[in-house]
């Protein structure tokens, strides 16, 4: 099923990437054209910070030979159910480690190669700060816990079943 999610996210990156080229200079003008450019170019590279940054959690638990299950469907928000019963604490601290280090590139990347001056660019670097954002407020506090606690907090566990 991994690889059928890869193509998936692939795709949209290449597709994200081929309407980053063709609309986002177009962004830098004002009127109705110029903001449909930026926010569609734009929210297409927020939307592909999102995607590595959960590639980045899954590998993070594929390195650490992580017990894991890939969700059953295309359309499910998160890639793989970590099974915070039979890990490891340490596997639990890459996997999640493994996230924001993917998103902290992103940003980088985002800040140092997107041009200024395009609404394209400030869209795709809200999004990826929001994302961010919520990865400090959602998924930073299980990390500290599970410091804290030496164990790995049950609600890590994401369930893909279904979805």
């Amino acid at each position: 099923m991994f690889l059928r999610f890869a193509a998936r996210d692939v795709a949209f990156v290449v597709v994200s990437v081929g309407v980053w080229f063709l609309l986002a200079e177009r962004s830098a003008g004002v009127g109705v054209m110029a903001d449909f450019s930026g926010v569609a170019a734009g929210a297409m590279l927020g939307i592909c910070a999102y995607l590595l940054h959960e590639w980045g959690h899954l590998l993070g638990a594929l390195a650490t030979r992580s017990r894991l299950e890939a969700a059953q469907s295309l359309r499910a928000g998160f890639i793989f159910s970590f099974d915070s019963r039979e890990n490891s604490l340490a596997q639990f601290l890459v996997m999640s480690f493994s996230g924001f280090v993917a998103t902290a590139a992103v940003v980088w990347a985002y800040y140092v190669y997107l041009p200024d001056g395009l609404l394209a660019t400030r869209v795709a670097r809200g999004i990826v700060l929001l994302l961010a954002f919520g990865g400090i407020v959602a998924e930073f506090p299980l990390v500290l816990f599970a410091l804290r606690k030496r164990a790995i907090p049950r609600v890590a566990t994401v369930s893909v079943r279904g979805s």
